[in-house]
């Protein structure tokens, strides 16, 4: 099956890179009908010309929420082993963060909220506004399915892998497993939203080939 002209909101549907295309093409070879779960690649694209495309200062007021309120900067209280292994791993990532955007984000123990720097919220924001729709289509299901920024921008500057950050996202969640036992309704969330994470990793991928 070829691709489709236009997408559900009757855009034209014209791809960014021919590795990209040949890729969703390879979505729609079974001829079966569209699904999102089924060719995410293409629901991606979908999102990126329908939703994204008129929308981009929007989008990036949705993404700064997660500013004040990543992942990364919130240690864990309750548990001295989970508190250094965090220190220990998510560190490493916001010394990364801290040298590309020359700010630091800073952490706090528990849940109580902490407000980052005027500086960093203009540097993140300069950054977002710098990525185009494909780029923020699969960014907002990276910061969405990590509930951190800082791993969103490590996977889109490749200093890591989707994988590697899923598993840096989940720290508190695979200790919790160890010590009490896994839950087949948790695993199967975790492993859906992995794997749209991966997909949102290949699709960042293939924009960039030609």
């Amino acid at each position: 099956m070829t691709l489709p002209d236009k997408t559900p909101a009757n855009n034209n549907f014209v791809l960014p890179s021919k590795s990209l295309a040949d890729s969703i093409a390879l979505e729609w070879k079974s001829g079966k009908k569209y699904s999102p779960s089924n060719m995410p690649l293409t629901a991606l694209a979908y999102t990126a010309i329908d939703k994204i495309a008129a929308n981009k200062d929007d989008i990036v007021e949705v993404l700064m929420v997660y500013v004040d309120s990543d992942t990364l900067t919130y240690r864990a209280s309750a548990s001295e082993a989970l508190a250094k292994k965090q220190d220990e791993l998510w560190g490493a990532v916001l010394k990364w963060a801290d040298s590309r955007f020359d700010v630091s984000w800073q952490t706090t123990s528990g849940v109580m909220p902490i407000d980052q720097s005027p500086a960093l919220h203009t540097a993140i924001k300069r950054y977002l506004k710098s990525l185009d729709e494909w780029q923020l289509a699969a960014f907002c299901i990276l910061a969405s399915g990590y509930s951190s920024l800082v791993l969103a921008i490590a996977v889109c500057e490749r200093n890591l892998s989707p994988e590697e950050a899923f598993t840096l996202s989940r720290l508190e969640e695979e200790m919790q497993a160890e010590q009490w036992g896994r839950d087949s309704e948790s695993e199967s969330r975790a492993l859906k939203m992995k794997a749209e994470i991966v997909a949102a990793g290949q699709f960042l991928h293939l924009l960039k080939q030609v």
